[in-house]
Order: structure tokens, then sequence, then C-alpha cells
């Protein structure tokens, strides 16, 4: 009866390891697929690949600014030199497309003056000034137009820097040398950093002697875009080119703007 009795226990103490062994493989295997973890191996490959490109347009950004009496005043001298320079940039061959008013501001101006002291004369018969003859009082409004342009033929660069010159814009900002399909060249670059990724996966597999199974998880890092910039010299100093000679127009080497795309591949292996 006792030795019935000790195996009743034993074999009730077996199933109960038994039962929680399967609890715990049951929760590993949970945990694992929780952490978005595979159940079979994998290895994941980087491919990096850089693409370098000319740049096909050159861009600016300048200030057009006038300051009247009145707002209407203001508002039909900076009309007058926008359309000058709109008649040298149509001269130029820049398509209105190309010519975008990014902000028009206008507003009043004030100045401290000074006013005439006034006598006054206190109670006990004392005669002083007030202690403060300024004041502030609108003198005129400042109008502010800034434009940026797009210029496609590279070969009329200095033209163009003459152009803003020769009208007296303000803040000036370029020329800057980009490329103007720079998703086709980042599509590129992507493509390109695919297949090295590829290719170095079929390496490896071949190293560890094992399959390629499905692509299981891709990842596209930033990369990068380094444009070229580029800006006149002489226009930074505040200097004019009336009267220049041709041959002290400024060189404006473009270069190559360089596009990079990084990706990683993780594979399932066999």
């Amino acid at each position: 009866m006792k030795n019935t009795h000790a195996k009743a226990l034993y074999y009730t103490g077996a199933l109960f390891l038994l039962i929680l062994s399967v609890l715990a493989i049951a929760i590993t295997v949970f945990v694992t697929k929780g952490n978005q973890q595979y159940d079979e191996n994998t290895i994941s490959v980087t491919g990096t690949a850089e693409v370098s490109s000319v740049p096909d347009i050159a861009t600016f950004s300048f200030t057009v600014k006038e300051t009247a009496d009145d707002a209407k005043t203001a508002q039909k001298t900076i009309n007058e030199k926008i359309t000058k320079i709109l008649d040298g940039l149509d001269n130029l061959n820049v398509d209105e497309k190309d010519i975008k008013t990014e902000s028009y501001t206008i507003y009043p101006k004030y100045e401290w003056v000074k006013v005439q002291k006034t006598k006054e004369i206190a109670p006990d018969g004392t005669v002083y000034f007030p202690g403060n003859n300024q004041k502030r009082v609108q003198v005129g409004f400042d109008v502010s137009q800034n434009v940026r342009v797009k210029l496609r033929d590279l070969e009329k660069v200095s033209d163009a820097l003459t152009l803003f010159a020769e009208n007296a814009v303000e803040n000036l900002n370029g020329p800057h040398f980009e490329i103007d399909d720079l998703d086709g060249i980042q599509e590129e670059a992507r493509l390109e950093a695919i297949k090295k990724a590829k290719t170095k996966a079929k390496r490896l597999a071949k190293d560890l002697e094992v399959k390629l199974g499905k692509i299981v998880s891709f990842n596209e890092n930033g990369g990068g875009y380094q444009p070229v910039y580029q800006q006149n010299m002489m226009m930074a100093k505040g200097m004019t080119f009336d009267g220049m000679d041709e041959s002290y127009a400024p060189s404006l080497p473009v270069g190559e703007n360089d596009i990079t795309a990084t990706v990683t591949i993780t594979y399932k292996i066999k």
C-alpha cells in the first residue's frame, strides 16, 4: 500500500514538472514573438552607395526694399524696381514658373524725434522743463519683397549677378548650385545600395555555408546630400559690376554634388 502511494506521488510530481516545462516553453515563445524576434536564424547586411552628379540649376534669393512717406508711394516704387528685375530675368530666358515671391511685407516706420521743450509753472511759481524731450512718431512706410529665382542655364549665372547688382538688391544669397531632379538621383543611389547589400548577403551566405531565404526586414537610413554652395564674393563685399570688363567676371566653378544612400536587409537563412 505504501509502495502504491509512493508511486502515485512520484507520477504526480513528474506530471507537475512536465506541465511546468511546457508552460516555460510557451512563455519563452510568447516573449520572443512579442519582441519581434524570429524563430529562425537570420542575417543582416548593409549596403552603402554614393552617386555624384553635376548640378544643373543655380538658385538665388534676394530682397528689394523701399521706404516712402506713404504706403501707396512705397508700393509703387518697389513694384517699379521688381518689374525692372523681372524684365532683366526675362531677357535671360528665365521662365515665370522659376521666379517666386517668398514674402511681401509693409510696415509703418517710426522714429524717435526731439520735441520743443515747453515751460511749465508749478503752483509755487517755479518754472521748469519736462525731463522727456523725445517722442515716437511715424515717418513713413517700409515695404519689402523677398524673391527666389531658379536659373537653369548655368552659363548665365554671371549675367544674373550683374543684373542683381545693377538694381541694388539687398540680402543676395547665391548662387547655390543644385540638382533639379534630386529624387531621381537619390533613387539611383538607393538601387545601387540595395544591389551592394544583396551581393554582400550572397557572399556571406556562401562563407557560412547556408542558403538565403526570403527577406524579412528592410530599412533605409537617411543617407546624405551635399550640395555645392558658391557665393559671389564681390557681392558679399558690396561691390558692383558697373563698367567692369568681362574678363573680370567672377569665376564660379560648379563642381559635383554627392548623394549617398544606406540600406539594411535582413534575410532568413536555411
